[in-house]
């Protein structure tokens, strides 16, 4: 999956890296109303009740933005993917041998691992505050905005043979769990005039105001009522393709 995703990211950079010549060429577009799709990579760190269950995880996320003319303020929605390799606790040991082995459907022991899923999305607000006044969407760059925050447990049974992790039955384990959240960015962006790249690198936080998805948890034979407040704190980068719209055009550039 990481590979996958690495791949995704890459191409997606060489696109960027090769998207608009016309555009990054002309300055008089700069500044006009247009779009930018971002496509972002970010690394994590979770707090509040999140640090119990995993460790560092990843996002890949996109971020569709339109900026008003003549205007480092916009507005957009963006959506990101989460996964990550380190679970902290045990769900399943009430299914587990002594050795922490799983018995299978068959006559034998099956092999499985768990991971952290999640996703994020919502819309928000940015402001640039630009370096030089000809560019006005060059510079620091703050986003805020309400997003919806989810996250889970992710078991792959390699071989399909543990009834008790699929169906209706895999939902009393994998801590399904989310709710409202805010996020903010602050970073630098270039949205280039002379070049053929544009990106935004930066610090992301998230703060989710969550609870259980799930009425019971299995493995301890209980329900899980309680609200939680679940923190990321990362870093994120993201390559910029932008399309700008002239206010008498001929042409659109992108």
């Amino acid at each position: 999956m990481t590979k996958r995703l690495f791949l995704s990211f890459l191409l997606l950079f060489l696109l960027s890296f090769l998207n608009g010549q016309n555009t990054l060429t002309k300055n008089s577009v700069k500044n006009d109303p247009g779009f930018i799709n971002i496509i972002s990579y970010g690394l994590d760190l979770p707090a509040g009740n999140m640090r119990d269950l995993y460790g560092y995880n990843f996002r890949f996320g996109i971020a569709p933005t339109y900026y008003f003319a003549n205007s480092n303020f916009s507005i957009g929605f963006s959506a990101d993917y989460i996964f990550g390799y380190k679970v902290k606790i045990n769900p399943v040991s009430n299914l587990q041998t002594y050795d922490e082995q799983i018995l299978n459907s068959g006559p034998g022991i099956s092999s499985f691992n768990m991971s952290e899923r999640g996703i994020v999305a919502g819309a928000f607000v940015s402001k640039v505050f630009p370096f030089k006044s000809h560019n006005l969407r060059t510079g620091i760059r703050i986003d805020f905005g309400p997003y919806f925050f989810s996250h889970w447990i992710h078991y792959k049974d390699d071989l399909g043979t543990i009834p008790q992790l699929e169906g209706e039955y895999r939902k009393g384990y994998d801590r399904l769990t989310g709710g409202f959240a805010l996020k903010e960015f602050i970073g630098y962006q270039h949205l280039s005039q002379k070049s053929n790249v544009s990106f935004n690198a930066g610090f992301e936080f998230f703060q989710g105001f969550t609870k259980s998805f799930r009425l019971h948890n299995f493995s301890n034979a209980s329900t899980d009522n309680e609200k939680k407040i679940d923190l990321l704190f990362g870093i994120k980068i993201g390559w910029i393709l932008p399309i700008y719209i002239e206010k008498n055009p001929e042409e659109i550039y992108y």
